[in-house]
């Protein structure tokens, strides 16, 4: 339940009101290891809010590439968090991390091997999972220092920053999302080449 309470504001920040399409939310700007990230409040602070780690991603967010979660996660996220409370950092980290160039090559690497993305990862010389997501963990700790969490996501790297920073995680929320045949496969590829949570 939405309380009055409010959250913290960033030094040298004045948060901004933003109507999206699954109603208002709170953002601010935070410059972590020299790159910009949002970080996306609903408008009153709860006591156990929820918190989604996300990194851009055109693919899914712009384009609406039917084969990718990235979007609808984004508005499933924003949806939770206006109607129970919560955090969305938001890290400019196209490719898990790798850059738009690294990502369109595993694509077409993808696409001419008929292998899926961890492979194509591997093949050109990535782990399939580079990031640490220490970056969210050090934006969350500038409104949040510490305390209770419901994690909004399935991947195990997310758990284990949170975990290590001393966020004690007291629910994982599952999204909902809509489904494609393609967003199927993708999915049950992050839990086998990822070991993502099943959803």
């Amino acid at each position: 339940m939405v309380t009055s309470m409010q959250w913290p504001v960033i030094p040298g920040q004045t948060p901004i009101h933003l109507p999206t399409d699954e109603g208002p939310v709170l953002v601010q700007v935070a410059e972590i290891a020299g790159s910009p990230m949002l970080l996306i409040c609903s408008q009153q602070a709860v006591k156990i809010p929820i918190v989604r780690f996300h990194s851009a991603c055109v693919f899914g967010e712009s384009l609406r590439a039917v084969d990718c979660d990235c979007g609808v996660q984004l508005v499933a996220a924003l949806h939770a968090i206006v109607r129970e409370g919560g955090i969305i950092t938001y890290a400019w980290e196209e490719g898990r991390g790798l850059g738009i160039e690294a990502k369109l090559r595993a694509i077409a690497l993808q696409q001419e091997a008929g292998i899926d993305t961890a492979q194509a990862f591997a093949r050109l010389g990535h782990p399939p999972e580079p990031r640490n997501f220490e970056n969210h963990v050090a934006v969350l700790r500038l409104i949040l220092p510490g305390g209770p969490v419901r994690l909004a996501s399935s991947n195990p790297k997310k758990v284990k920053a949170l975990k290590s920073a001393g966020f004690e995680i007291v629910e994982r929320v599952t999204l909902q999302v809509p489904d494609t045949p393609e967003r199927i496969a993708y999915l049950a590829e992050k839990e086998s080449a990822l070991g993502h949570l099943r959803q």
